[in-house]
Protein backbone atom coordinates (compact mmCIF):
# COMPACT_ATOMS: atom_id res chain seq x y z
CA UNK A 1 0.00 0.00 0.00
CA UNK A 2 1.29 3.45 -0.79
CA UNK A 3 -0.14 6.80 0.18
CA UNK A 4 0.71 9.91 -1.71
CA UNK A 5 0.12 13.12 0.19
CA UNK A 6 -0.16 16.30 -1.85
CA UNK A 7 -1.41 19.21 0.17
CA UNK A 8 -0.57 22.80 0.67
CA UNK A 9 -0.83 24.25 4.12
CA UNK A 10 -1.00 22.91 7.64
CA UNK A 11 -4.82 22.94 8.04
CA UNK A 12 -5.39 20.93 4.86
CA UNK A 13 -2.74 18.40 5.89
CA UNK A 14 -4.25 17.99 9.36
CA UNK A 15 -7.75 17.62 7.92
CA UNK A 16 -6.52 15.00 5.44
CA UNK A 17 -4.74 12.98 8.16
CA UNK A 18 -7.79 13.16 10.42
CA UNK A 19 -10.04 11.90 7.60
CA UNK A 20 -7.54 9.16 6.79
CA UNK A 21 -7.47 7.92 10.40
CA UNK A 22 -11.27 7.95 10.65
CA UNK A 23 -11.57 6.09 7.37
CA UNK A 24 -9.01 3.49 8.42
CA UNK A 25 -10.83 2.91 11.75
CA UNK A 26 -14.10 2.34 9.89
CA UNK A 27 -12.41 0.07 7.38
CA UNK A 28 -10.78 -1.97 10.16
CA UNK A 29 -14.13 -2.46 11.89
CA UNK A 30 -15.64 -3.50 8.55
CA UNK A 31 -12.79 -5.97 8.00
CA UNK A 32 -13.35 -7.40 11.49
CA UNK A 33 -17.05 -7.88 10.68
CA UNK A 34 -16.11 -9.73 7.51
CA UNK A 35 -13.56 -11.83 9.40
CA UNK A 36 -16.13 -12.75 12.05
CA UNK A 37 -18.64 -13.83 9.41
CA UNK A 38 -16.02 -15.97 7.67
CA UNK A 39 -15.00 -17.60 10.98
CA UNK A 40 -18.66 -18.35 11.80
CA UNK A 41 -19.23 -19.84 8.36
CA UNK A 42 -16.16 -22.07 8.52
CA UNK A 43 -16.86 -23.17 12.13
CA UNK A 44 -20.40 -24.17 11.12
CA UNK A 45 -19.02 -26.06 8.13
CA UNK A 46 -16.55 -27.85 10.43
CA UNK A 47 -19.43 -28.93 12.68
CA UNK A 48 -21.51 -30.18 9.76
CA UNK A 49 -18.62 -32.38 8.70
CA UNK A 50 -18.15 -33.76 12.24
CA UNK A 51 -19.79 -37.17 12.72
CA UNK A 52 -19.88 -36.71 16.52
CA UNK A 53 -22.29 -33.77 16.42
CA UNK A 54 -25.90 -34.90 16.14
CA UNK A 55 -28.14 -31.82 16.16
CA UNK A 56 -28.02 -28.37 14.63
CA UNK A 57 -28.36 -26.63 18.00
CA UNK A 58 -24.61 -26.05 18.42
CA UNK A 59 -24.23 -25.06 14.78
CA UNK A 60 -26.98 -22.45 15.06
CA UNK A 61 -25.52 -21.09 18.31
CA UNK A 62 -22.21 -19.95 16.77
CA UNK A 63 -22.40 -16.18 16.49
CA UNK A 64 -20.78 -12.87 17.35
CA UNK A 65 -20.89 -12.73 21.16
CA UNK A 66 -19.41 -9.27 21.60
CA UNK A 67 -18.22 -6.49 19.36
CA UNK A 68 -16.47 -3.23 20.03
CA UNK A 69 -14.07 -0.78 18.54
CA UNK A 70 -11.32 -2.89 16.92
CA UNK A 71 -12.38 -6.27 18.34
CA UNK A 72 -14.97 -8.99 17.84
CA UNK A 73 -15.63 -12.15 19.88
CA UNK A 74 -17.09 -15.20 18.11
CA UNK A 75 -18.29 -18.34 19.87
CA UNK A 76 -21.22 -20.21 21.36
CA UNK A 77 -22.99 -19.73 24.67
CA UNK A 78 -24.06 -23.38 24.88
CA UNK A 79 -22.55 -25.02 27.96
CA UNK A 80 -21.42 -28.14 26.06
CA UNK A 81 -19.68 -26.28 23.22
CA UNK A 82 -16.37 -26.45 25.09
CA UNK A 83 -16.72 -30.22 25.54
CA UNK A 84 -17.07 -30.64 21.79
CA UNK A 85 -14.17 -28.29 21.01
CA UNK A 86 -11.72 -29.52 23.68
CA UNK A 87 -13.09 -32.92 24.75
CA UNK A 88 -13.75 -33.86 28.36
CA UNK A 89 -12.70 -36.37 30.97
CA UNK A 90 -14.76 -39.28 32.24
CA UNK A 91 -18.09 -38.49 33.94
CA UNK A 92 -19.71 -40.16 36.93
CA UNK A 93 -23.03 -39.16 38.51
CA UNK A 94 -22.73 -36.89 41.56
CA UNK A 95 -26.26 -35.94 42.61
CA UNK A 96 -28.01 -38.93 41.06
CA UNK A 97 -27.54 -42.67 40.87
CA UNK A 98 -27.26 -42.68 37.06
CA UNK A 99 -26.23 -40.42 34.20
CA UNK A 100 -29.12 -39.83 31.79
CA UNK A 101 -28.70 -38.97 28.10
CA UNK A 102 -29.90 -39.84 24.61
CA UNK A 103 -27.98 -41.42 21.74
CA UNK A 104 -27.88 -40.16 18.16
CA UNK A 105 -30.88 -42.28 17.23
CA UNK A 106 -32.91 -41.11 20.24
CA UNK A 107 -32.32 -44.12 22.48
CA UNK A 108 -32.51 -43.22 26.18
CA UNK A 109 -29.44 -44.22 28.19
CA UNK A 110 -28.90 -44.57 31.94
CA UNK A 111 -25.32 -45.18 33.00
CA UNK A 112 -23.07 -45.07 36.05
CA UNK A 113 -20.09 -43.97 33.98
CA UNK A 114 -19.36 -42.16 30.73
CA UNK A 115 -15.90 -42.44 29.24
CA UNK A 116 -13.81 -39.43 28.25
CA UNK A 117 -14.46 -37.88 24.86
CA UNK A 118 -11.87 -36.79 22.35
CA UNK A 119 -11.79 -33.17 21.18
CA UNK A 120 -13.59 -32.31 17.93
CA UNK A 121 -12.32 -28.79 17.29
CA UNK A 122 -14.56 -26.69 15.10
CA UNK A 123 -14.00 -23.08 16.18
CA UNK A 124 -10.25 -22.92 16.75
CA UNK A 125 -9.35 -24.26 13.28
CA UNK A 126 -11.73 -21.70 11.74
CA UNK A 127 -10.15 -18.87 13.75
CA UNK A 128 -6.64 -19.94 12.77
CA UNK A 129 -7.50 -20.41 9.11
CA UNK A 130 -9.34 -17.12 8.69
CA UNK A 131 -7.05 -15.05 10.93
CA UNK A 132 -4.10 -16.00 8.76
CA UNK A 133 -5.88 -14.23 5.90
CA UNK A 134 -6.96 -11.18 7.93
CA UNK A 135 -4.28 -8.94 6.46
CA UNK A 136 -5.70 -9.59 2.99
CA UNK A 137 -9.19 -8.74 4.24
CA UNK A 138 -7.93 -5.46 5.72
CA UNK A 139 -6.23 -4.52 2.47
CA UNK A 140 -9.47 -5.26 0.56
CA UNK A 141 -11.44 -3.07 2.97
CA UNK A 142 -8.90 -0.27 3.17
CA UNK A 143 -10.10 2.97 1.69
CA UNK A 144 -7.73 5.85 1.28
CA UNK A 145 -9.59 9.08 0.46
CA UNK A 146 -8.30 11.49 -2.11
CA UNK A 147 -6.12 14.15 -0.48
CA UNK A 148 -7.58 17.57 0.12
CA UNK A 149 -5.57 20.21 -1.67
CA UNK A 150 -6.02 23.68 -0.32
CA UNK A 151 -3.87 26.69 0.16
CA UNK A 152 -4.49 27.99 3.69
CA UNK A 153 -0.98 28.96 4.71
Amino acid sequence: MSVELKTKGHKASMRYLSDLITSMDEDLDSALDQLANEIISEARSNLQNDTHVYTGELNASIKVLDKGSHYVIVGSELPYAGYIEYGRGPVRPINAEYLHYFTKDGKEIFSKFSKATEPSPFLEPAVISKSNKFQDVVVEQLFVPEPIVENDQ
